[in-house]
Parts: structure tokens; C-alpha cells; sequence
């Protein structure tokens, strides 16, 4: 049954008034101050991403981003305005008929996120029926979720909070694994139990345990820490679960230091620009913005009496677009829809372009592999093939592409270089296009403005790009030109060393041990993720990570041992200085002397080792 907004949080509010002792000790920001915070991260990403407002910007990069890095802004929008989120939403919904989502919580995440947008898809319904409880505790609050809205699965509302409440650990607080609770996952799970807190008492005793860990973990600045280090995603987390319990965080003793309110402890992380950055003194961080502006969007919820942020708001139900008629190519270069699997545009090649000047293309897989059809594009932290990202003219096939990548590939292993080739091929495409539309009568220049552009974005992804061969990928060394200290790492599978009788034997090293601790150089803002990479062109380590190009990466297989291989709770996760952080490998930005350990677990990490700490 659906939470009704104005009954949860007057019935919320009651019972937290006849037991929480509220304070005007901290210098509140006012409600007009929080609006402008949101809207300024919203005008943000607006004008970085090139859009000319907020609808331009949903229907053009958040709908190219579409199952990468697209889905949290999208909630938050939905739940502060009125926009219309059709693109976004074909465009997930593509994304999801093709794409293989191995992460219980991120298919839960697109579920959401299709919630928010207005989705009618059985996408909804069969990830709550396959997901809850797959992969830990996350997994049963982003379960719980969905439920709260309204969404049928395998499990009843007081099935999944009976199993979340079992996990609660001695201390009040919930972690992904260890003995100790983390703030971040406690915040989450409370957050998830919000909606239930006014009329189960069992909820409300846990919830209350969790609010004392979460008072007692806050630090004088206002903010909270994880991993020892103060961050803003841990007090976007904690805002956001008090929010949803109708807590207003700037009034309520409990979590006012020093007179500093959670909110005083995130803005700390503030950049100019109203972007967030991870790490104090740091650069634009997108996980840290977004989780910044749901968090201020779940505040201004509170204020305004509605419901959390995740109990989302019944979007208009989608209409159904009448069929295009207009041939591919003569479509306008701002048409922001997103192809059906096995097509390319201009505009989503427009996103890849853009994202980053240090951007690395490798081809994935083994020598065996023929080339031509595992070429891999890789932004720093996902990875796609080339004919999802590479930009060609709509009337290429995707076979096309690949054979034009294959030819490229050879091109530079003969001349040493192949973008001079690559641009005069995208160049000559445009010419050859111009031709087509000239001797077709479509003289439109709408027509040719989108061929050039799309044979100018070619161009910019080809000059920001550098395509190897396996060979050349592999280097046997990583050169970090700006060092600033050094990480060790190791990347082992104890866990099924003795699984030499499996079908994934030759995988598996007898003593388990896939990469001995080794030193490795980073660069200032580099992370795990960028680490395990570095060992994987050191040593020809095969990886498979899906993500984002923000930091919200997923790594699914490490020297071709995958999640669910041995075991639905099996797969990869790691831990720095004995302890798995909160964040994902792409987020967590290392220091020096960090000792990094990938490490294969049976049970989502209950079965490791893990340095426990207070």
C-alpha cells in the first residue's frame, strides 16, 4: 500500500514531537537559502552540460545518461517540479531491454528511476519479485523502497522490515558487512524504515537506535565521516533520513554540534560553481553533487509537509509517441531521443565527447578474441562497446562500425597513428552524406547542420580518444606524471582456491592469490577504481565494470571470475586499510599508503576478514 504523503508525516511528526526535544541552537539556513542551494546545483549541471534549461537538460545529457550516471538527478527532479520526462524515460527503457544488470541494487535504482519518470514498464514489478535480498542490506532497503511505492514483489512490506531489522547489529547501526554500524548504510536503512516509523513499534525501537549511533558518529563541524574521512555523501545521507522522518536537522539537539546542523557539515564540501567535491579543497565530484541535491530536495519536502523522497509522487501516466516518419539522417542534430539498441547518434556520442579530455580506449578480452568485435571504450570508469560510443553517421550499421574500428586498429599498428586517417574518414562521410541529400533533393539545411555536426563530434571523440590493440593496451607499466604518494594492492579469491575441480578452474590460482601485493604510484583525485586499472594494464588482468563515467562504477568480474559465479552472494568487493568502505571503487578517492585489497566473497563479505573499528 502507498504511503500517503500528508498522513505520513503529520502522524510522523506527532510521534517524534512527544519524544525528540527540539532546539533553535544551530544557525538555521533559511528555507529560502536550502532552495537556492538545490537550484544552484541544478543550474549547475544545466549550463556545464551546454542545455539551455532544466527540460532541455533531462531531455538531452540526463536522457544520453540513461542508465549511467542519469538516475538519482532524475528522482530528485521529479520530486521538486513539474518537467516532463518522456525522453528520459524511453530512453531507460531502451537501455534496460539490451543491457545485462548483474547488481541487485541497480536494478533496483533503474526501477526507481522509472518510477519517478512516470514508467508503467514490467521492468518495475520483476525487479521487485527477483532483487530483494539478493545482494546484502542495501538490497533490502532499496527492496523496501519500491514496495513503499506501491510495486508488488516476492516479499511482503513486513517480510523485508522483519529481515532488516534482523540485520541491525549490537551497536544500533546497519553496515554492508563487519560488526560495527557505517553511517551511510544506517542512514539509508532508516530512510527505508521511515514510512513504517509512525505505527510499528518494532520499527520505531530500531530507527531510535539508529538515530542515537548516527548522534554519536556526527563530528563538531556538523558532518559525519566514513572510513575516518569527513565527507558530504554521508551527511547527504543523514539530511535525508531525518528528513524522511519528519526531523528537521538545523532544530533537533540531537544532531546540532557545536551549533552545526548536518546541512552546516555538507556545505563545508561547497565549491563556487554550487557544486559538491568529495574530498574538502578538492574538484567538482558528481556523486557528491547529486547526493547533495536530493538530500536539499528531501529537506525542502519536509518543510513543505510531503512525503520523503523516496515515497515518490505519481508522475502523468506516459503517452505513447506516434511513430517518426522523417528518414534517420534528416533528423535535427537536438533531437534527443534515444536510439534503439544497435543505432548511433550524434547526441549520445555529444555526451561521450564531452565527459573528459583523459579519456582511454582499450580493447578488452584476450588475444584470442578477435578484435573486431570486443573493442571496448572506456571512460575512465565504464566501459561500452564502440559501436554504443563511437560517433558515425546514423546510416552506418553497427557492423559498419566495428569493421571501421577493426581498420583503424590496423591502420595504427602499421603508420603509429590513426587519427589523421579516422578524422579524414569522418570527414569524408560528411561529404559523401552531403552528396546523398544534394542528389536526393533534401536541401534542408537542418540536414546538413546535423551531418557536419555529427561528423565534428566524430572528430572530437576520435582527438580525445586513443584506440589500442590489446598489445598496446597492456603495457607492462603505468606512468603517473604527477605522482603525489604511492597505494598498495593485492587482488585475491581465497574464498574458492579450492574450487580447482569447477568449470572456472583456470581461473582460479591454487593459493588464490591473483595479484601479490604490489605498489602502485597515484595521482592527486585518482581512486580504487583507477588502481585496479592501472594493475590491469600492468599485469593483463581482465576486469568488467559497468557504470558511470562520475565515479558510481560496478566491478562484476576480475581474471574472468564473475558475481553469482560461485553463489547468488557471490562476487567482487574490496576493502581499504582492513575495512569495506560505503562507497563505491569509483568514489573512494585513495591517500597515501592506503592498502587496497580486492577480494572474492561467497557471502557478500561475511565471509572476510575485515579490521573492524569503532
Amino acid at each position: 500500500m502507498r504511503i500517503k504523503a500528508s498522513a505520513l508525516c503529520l502522524t510522523a511528526a506527532a510521534v517524534l514531537c512527544l519524544s525528540t526535544p527540539l532546539t533553535a541552537g544551530a544557525a538555521s539556513h533559511t528555507v529560502g537559502e536550502i532552495q537556492g542551494l538545490a537550484d544552484g546545483i541544478v543550474a549547475y549541471k544545466v549550463s556545464s552540460s551546454g542545455a539551455s534549461g532544466v527540460q532541455d537538460w533531462i531531455n538531452g545529457p540526463l536522457a544520453d545518461g540513461a542508465g549511467v550516471a542519469s538516475e538519482w538527478y532524475i528522482v530528485g527532479l521529479s520530486q521538486s517540479g513539474s518537467y516532463d520526462f518522456s525522453a528520459y524515460r524511453n530512453a531507460l527503457e531502451t537501455y534496460l531491454e539490451t543491457a545485462t544488470v548483474y547488481s541487485a541494487t541497480a536494478r533496483q535504482k533503474y526501477a526507481l528511476a522509472l518510477k519517478a519518470a512516470g514508467s508503467s514498464s514490467d521492468y518495475i514489478t520483476r525487479t521487485a519479485s527477483d532483487s530483494i535480498g539478493q545482494l546484502g542490506i542495501m538490497s533490502w532497503d532499496y527492496g523496501l523502497h519500491l514496495l513503499n511505492n506501491g510495486v508488488s514483489g516476492s516479499y511482503s512490506q513486513d517480510d523485508v522490515i522483519n529481515g532488516i531489522l534482523s540485520m541491525q547489529l549490537s551497536d544500533g547501526g546497519w553496515a554492508v558487512i563487519g560488526e560495527y554500524g557505517d553511517v551511510d548504510v544506517t542512514a539509508m536503512t532508516i530512510n527505508a524504515l521511515a514510512p513504517h516509523y509512525p505505527y510499528n513499534g518494532a520499527v520505531q525501537q530500531a530507527v531510535n537506535a539508529g538515530l542515537e549511533l548516527l548522534s554519536q558518529r556526527q563530528l563538531e563541524s556538523g558532518g559525519f565521516a566514513t572510513m575516518g574521512a569527513e565527507n558530504p555523501e554521508s551527511s547527504a545521507q543523514v539530511i535525508t533520513a531525518l528528513s524522511a522522518l519528519g526531523i528537521d536537522c538545523q532544530q533537533d539537539d540531537r544532531f546540532i554540534k557545536e551549533g552545526n546542523s548536518p546541512i552546516d557539515g555538507m556545505l563545508k564540501f561547497r565549491l563556487g560553481d554550487g557544486s559538491f567535491t568529495h574530498n574538502e579543497g578538492g574538484s567538482f565530484n558528481d556523486s557528491a553533487t547529486v547526493q547533495a541535491y536530493y538530500s536539499l530536495v528531501a529537506y525542502m519536502r519536509m518543510t513543505q509537509g510531503r512525503s520523503p523522497l523516496l515515497i515518490l509522487d505519481k508522475q502523468p501516466d506516459p503517452v505513447t509517441e506516434p511513430p517518426a516518419t522523417q528518414p534517420a539522417q534528416t533528423q535535427s542534430a537536438h533531437d534527443n531521443t534515444k536510439p534503439a539498441a544497435g543505432t548511433s547518434t550524434a547526441g549520445t556520442a555529444a555526451s561521450s565527447a564531452v565527459v573528459s579530455s583523459s579519456v582511454v580506449t582499450a580493447v578488452s578480452g584476450t588475444s584470442e578474441t578477435p578484435a573486431e568485435t570486443e573493442v571496448s571504450v572506456s571512460f575512465m570508469t565504464s566501459s561500452y562497446t564502440a559501436a554504443e560510443s563511437t560517433a558515425v553517421p546514423e546510416t552506418f550499421t553497427t557492423s559498419a562500425q566495428t569493421a571501421a574500428v577493426a581498420q583503424i586498429i590496423e591502420g595504427q599498428k602499421k603508420s603509429g597513428s590513426y587519427k589523421p586517417f579516422a578524422v579524414a574518414v569522418a570527414i569524408a562521410a560528411a561529404v559523401i552524406l552531403s552528396l546523398i541529400l544534394l542528389a536526393c533533393g533534401k536541401r534542408s539545411w537542418k540536414n546538413f547542420l546535423a551531418v557536419w555536426l555529427a561528423a565534428a563530434i566524430a572528430a572530437a571523440v576520435i582527438l580525445l580518444t586513443d584506440i589500442r590493440s590489446p598489445e598496446d593496451y597492456y603495457t607492462g607499466t603505468v606512468t603517473k606524471e604527477n605522482a603525489v604518494g604511492k597505494v598498495s594492492m593485492t587482488i585475491r579469491c581465497d574464498t574458492i582456491a579450492d574450487q580447482q575441480d569447477s568449470e572456472y578452474a583456470e581461473h582460479i590460482p591454487e593459493d588464490g592469490v591473483i595479484l601479490e601485493t604490489t605498489d602502485f604510484e597515484f595521482a592527486e583525485g585518482d581512486s580504487v577504481y583507477t588502481i585496479l586499472t592501472d594493475a590491469a594494464r600492468t599485469f593483463g588482468i581482465q576486469t568488467d565494470s559497468r557504470g558511470g563515467f562520475t565515479g558510481m562504477v560496478y566491478v562484476a568480474g576480475i581474471n574472468y571470475l564473475y558475481e553469482f559465479q560461485f553463489g547468488d552472494l557471490s562476487g567482487w568487493i574490496y576493502h581499504v586499510n582492513g575495512v569495506a568502505p560505503s562507497v563505491g571503487c569509483g568514489e573512494y578517492i585513495v591517500q597515501d599508503g592506503d592498502r587496497i585489497e580486492w577480494l572474492y566473497t561467497l557471502e557478500v563479505g561475511n565471509d572476510l576478514v575485515q579490521e573492524g573499528t569503532k
